[in-house]
C-alpha cells in the first residue's frame, strides 16, 4: 500500500524535526493524511491497524526506518530513542512544577479552559523549556481574563516576559479563544499537529469536546486523529476556596462595572499590541479580536514546514502540492 507507506514516512519525517521518535500508537494517531501526499482514485475508509503494522515492518526490514523498544525513527536516527527517554524524565519533572503552579490560576474569573501545548504537552521538553498555555475564556471577558492571568502570574514571578529569550518553567500564555467561538481559521500541518497534542489541565469534558468538534479540519491533515475520550489527564487539584473566589469575582463583574472594565482593558491592550513592532514582523502571527488573541511573532512554523517538505523530497516522496504555512505575516 503505497499511500500507507508514504504516510508513515511523512509522519516520521515531521516528528524527526523535533527529534521525537514515535510509538506505533502515536504513528496511527498522528498519521499524515494520505490524501495530502498523493491523489487517490477512491476513498480508503478506516485504516486497519494491522495493515499499518505490516507496512511498518516492511519499512524496518527495508532499512528506511529503524525501531528500538517500540519506538520508530528514520534511518540513521537511532540516537533519538535515548533522547526521548531523557526528555521524558525532564518533562515529568516539569509537569509537577507546572501543575503545582497552575492551580493558582483556578481562582481567576472567566478562565474556562487551561491546556498545555508545545514541548511540555508532547513530553519533549528540555531543561530550558517554558510552559506554553492555550486558554479558553468566557465570551465578552477575553481581555479581563488575560489581565488577571497577567497579574497573578506576575505576582507569582512565573510569567515569561517578552524580553526573556530563555525562560525555563515560566508561563507563556500565547493563545486565547472564547468558549463561544473556538474555530481556528489558520490551518496547516503544523497547527493541526500542535492542536492535536493539547493536554487539558482544567476544562470541562463538554468544552473539550466542543473545541475539537469546532476544528474537525484537523483530520484534513491527520487522518486518524480523534480526541481521547478517556485521556490521561494531568489535572490540577480543585481547591474549593479558589473556585469560590472565581465565582464570586464573576458575580461581581457580570455587571455594568464589568462591561466598563472589559472595554477599558480591551482598548489598552489592543493599543499596546498595535504599537508593538513585533506585531507586524514577517514570519509570525499576532491576532487580536473580540474572540481570539494569539501571540506568535516569531513562529517556528515556516521553518518546520520547509524542513518537512525537504524531508519528503529526500525520501523520494513527491506530493502533488507542497505543504504551506497557515498564513503567517509576509
Amino acid at each position: 500500500m503505497t499511500y500507507l507507506r508514504n504516510s508513515i514516512l511523512a509522519s516520521l519525517v515531521y516528528y524527526d524535526i523535533f527529534d521525537f521518535p514515535l510509538t506505533f500508537t502515536e504513528i496511527y494517531k498522528y498519521l499524515v493524511n494520505p490524501g495530502r501526499l498523493m491523489l487517490l482514485s477512491a476513498g480508503i475508509g478506516d485504516i486497519d491497524p494491522s495493515n499499518l503494522r505490516s507496512e511498518l515492518d516492511k519499512l524496518v526490514n527495508s532499512g528506511l526506518i529503524g525501531e528500538k523498544n517500540g519506538f520508530y525513527f528514520l534511518s540513521g536516527r537511532g540516537g533519538l530513542y535515548g533522547l526521548r527517554m531523557e526528555r521524558q524524565k525532564i518533562s515529568d519533572k516539569k509537569w509537577k512544577k507546572f501543575l503545582g503552579r497552575a492551580r493558582w490560576f483556578t481562582f481567576i474569573p472567566y478562565v474556562r479552559g487551561f491546556l498545555a501545548c508545545g514541548s511540555l504537552a508532547l513530553s519533549n521538553a528540555t531543561k530550558n523549556s517554558d510552559f506554553d498555555v492555550f486558554v479558553v475564556c468566557s465570551l465578552g471577558r477575553l481581555y479581563t481574563c488575560r489581565f488577571f492571568l497577567w497579574l497573578v502570574s506576575s505576582l507569582l514571578g512565573v510569567r515569561r516576559k517578552p524580553s526573556e529569550r530563555v525562560a525555563p518553567d515560566k508561563f507563556c500564555f500565547n493563545h486565547y479563544v472564547t468558549e463561544a467561538d473556538m474555530f481556528l481559521k489558520y490551518q496547516s500541518l503544523y497547527t493541526a499537529q500542535l492542536y492535536s497534542n493539547l493536554k487539558p489541565v482544567f476544562i470541562s469534558p463538554e468544552l473539550y469536546e466542543k473545541f475539537y468538534s469546532s476544528n474537525i479540519w484537523i483530520n484534513n491533515y491527520l487522518y486518524n486523529f480523534k480526541p481521547q475520550e478517556y485521556f490521561i489527564r494531568r489535572s490540577v487539584k480543585t481547591v474549593s476556596l479558589f473556585i469560590f473566589i472565581a465565582k464570586t469575582g464573576e458575580a461581581i463583574l457580570n455587571s455594568f462595572l464589568g462591561n466598563i472594565l472589559e472595554s477599558i482593558l480591551k482598548k489598552y491592550q489592543q493599543g499596546r499590541i498595535r504599537r508593538n513592532p513585533l506585531t507586524f514582523e514577517t514570519g509570525g502571527r499576532v491576532v487580536y479580536t473580540d474572540t481570539e488573541l494569539e501571540f506568535h511573532p516569531h513562529s517556528f512554523e515556516a521553518t518546520v514546514i520547509e524542513k518537512y517538505n525537504r524531508g519528503l523530497e529526500k525520501l523520494g516522496i513527491v506530493p502533488f502540492d507542497k505543504e504551506k504555512d497557515s498564513g503567517l505575516t509576509k
